[in-house]
């Protein structure tokens, strides 16, 4: 939680130095649209971790195994629906909260970078739901500190001053650290746990 606060201060103290005040409005609007968005993936990943920690603790491994690929494949296809749609309609999702014209404006292209490849979401979230289900709870909070604290902070406050992306190069703090964050967890996830439960099925199968 604490994270989260002071990404966010970050966030409004960049966005209104280079944004100005129409971005005052404009980043609860995205902040909002982000939440309702991730509310179903991140419900579907939260809901697999008693399954997935009631057969682990069974010793059911194939079965942990199955889950870690409904979960994360179900993830994926809806995170990469949703992208599609918030690139394609993001007047629809603003006018939800906004319907003044010029924070439609500034609105739409602020969206469209702040979301895009947002199917990466779905990566971190997979990843941290595995952790925390097979009761490795250290992992999942590492990651989620790493992406929101050593990937996002830093690029929010390099981006915009060294290459002059203004707003544009805050914003693309999210997508970046999406694609780094989401891929550093699953792929960690998949180095570290999924051999475990090979390991584990066969040595069940020898018995």
């Amino acid at each position: 939680a604490r994270s989260n606060r002071s990404v966010q201060v970050v966030y409004d103290v960049r966005l209104k130095k280079f944004g100005g005040d129409l971005f005052d409005v404009i980043v609860p609007v995205i902040t909002s649209v982000r939440e309702v968005i991730s509310m179903p993936v991140n419900g579907r990943a939260n809901s697999a971790q008693p399954v997935m920690g009631f057969n682990y603790g069974a010793r059911e491994y194939n079965r942990v195994r199955k889950s870690i690929v409904f979960m994360s494949a179900v993830s994926i296809a809806y995170t990469v629906v949703v992208w599609l749609f918030v690139h394609e309609c993001p007047e629809f999702f603003i006018r939800i909260f906004n319907r003044e014209g010029e924070l439609v404006e500034a609105g739409v292209p602020a969206m469209r970078v702040y979301f895009f490849g947002f199917f990466m979401m779905s990566l971190q979230f997979a990843g941290q739901a595995v952790f925390v289900g097979l009761g490795k709870s250290k992992n999942a909070v590492f990651f989620s500190i790493f992406r929101k604290v050593i990937i996002v902070i830093p690029l929010i406050l390099i981006l915009p001053a060294v290459f002059n992306l203004g707003t544009t190069g805050i914003l693309m703090a999210e997508p970046i650290s999406n694609f780094i964050g989401g891929t550093a967890c699953f792929g960690t996830m998949m180095l570290t746990v999924w051999p475990e439960l090979k390991r584990g099925a066969k040595e069940k199968t020898d018995q």
